[in-house]
């Protein structure tokens, strides 16, 4: 049996172009474990023709904005979208969150504006996109992981989503999850193993580890075999805390994701939330609409992106040129800045 309503984009940024000395060469075996369990026809069962994969010299800035493109057009209400990230999250010259791309460029620790995909980009497309069941996993490396030693590198610094992101994501449509690899203030490990300790667990959790809700897996029983697995793992591999961190929308139920080692006798899903000592936040539907004015943004002239209340723009794309607005309407809260 196929889980015939499951697609997946499959995200491995682990090669860089213009930032190798940053590769981080588990991210291809961690995107590639993950495609490979989710169109394993006895485990989780996705159709292979409904599981993309973007890793190396394809996974350009370009490409995966094309392929989010392409799903808005592909899905429908009744599907499921599993979207999952390993590589670098970092903040940009322009002051947003990235995940990076195989051409992400940089400038000093900063992600090269417009150079990854940049939150606006990854909300913009997730709001075309009308599956009313999407979960969104985003395990973002920490540089400091690739020596052997585990030694940090504080020349960069990979981060989680910050959780205003992670909150507007989820105003992005109905059904949406987000799971990130640990919570804002932590690291995401790689440990010892061939895969990264979160892709590692979740790979475990998707072939069957996960509870099984009568043949299926589900968002929140994954989330709750996540969070211990790698909880547990980072702690006794290498002393450290990494707690998974999951946020949902208050109201919303969960849905599964996967089949649940190839079942065929489906029976109805139910799941609870996780358990109280997980990292669970549930948030307001208020709170959802707030974060998301946050990130509300408009594009127009050459380039130009205003966000939030109060929103400016500056220059020709966004940069100052000469002290002057050039080509530029903006509209913030109340706000209209025109240039020549």
């Amino acid at each position: 049996m196929a889980f015939d309503t499951g697609h997946a984009l499959v995200l491995g940024v682990g090669e860089y172009q213009f930032m190798s000395e940053y590769n981080v060469p588990v991210a291809l075996q961690d995107a590639d474990a993950v495609a490979a369990v989710l169109q394993d026809a006895t485990l989780c069962g996705y159709p292979s023709t409904q599981v993309q994969k973007l890793t190396g010299p394809a996974a350009t800035r370009t490409a995966i904005l094309a392929r989010l493109d392409e799903l808005a057009t592909q899905l429908k209400e009744v599907d499921t979208l599993f979207l999952f990230f390993v590589g670098h999250g970092v903040y940009g010259t322009d002051g947003n969150y990235y995940l990076t791309t195989y051409d992400t460029k940089l400038q000093g620790k900063q992600v090269v504006a417009g150079t990854g995909v940049s939150e606006h980009d990854l909300l913009g497309r997730l709001r075309k996109i009308s599956a009313k069941r999407m979960l969104l996993i985003i395990n973002s490396c920490h540089a400091g992981q690739l020596s052997p030693n585990f030694d940090l590198d504080a020349s960069l610094s990979s981060e989680a989503p910050p959780p205003k992101l992670a909150e507007a994501l989820l105003s992005t449509g109905e059904g949406r999850i987000t799971i990130t690899a640990c919570r804002p203030e932590q690291k995401s490990w790689i440990g010892s193993g061939k895969l990264s300790i979160f892709s590692n667990a979740l790979v475990n959790g998707l072939k069957g580890a996960a509870p099984n809700s009568n043949g299926y897996i589900g968002a929140f029983g994954l989330y709750e075999y996540l969070y211990y697995q790698s909880k547990d793992t980072a702690a006794d591999l290498l002393g450290v805390t990494q707690e998974p961190e999951l946020t949902v929308i208050k109201g919303v139920g969960p849905f599964p994701v996967a089949l649940c080692r190839g079942a065929s006798n489906l029976g109805e899903f139910s799941e609870a939330l996780p358990q109280e000592d997980t990292a669970t936040r549930v948030i307001s539907p208020q709170q959802i609409q707030r974060s998301a004015k946050q990130y509300s943004a408009v594009l127009v002239g050459d380039g130009a992106i205003a966000q939030g209340e109060g929103a400016k723009a500056v220059g020709k794309g966004g940069i100052l040129v000469d002290g002057n607005l050039t080509g530029n309407i903006v509209i913030g809260s109340n706000n209209k800045i025109t240039g020549s």
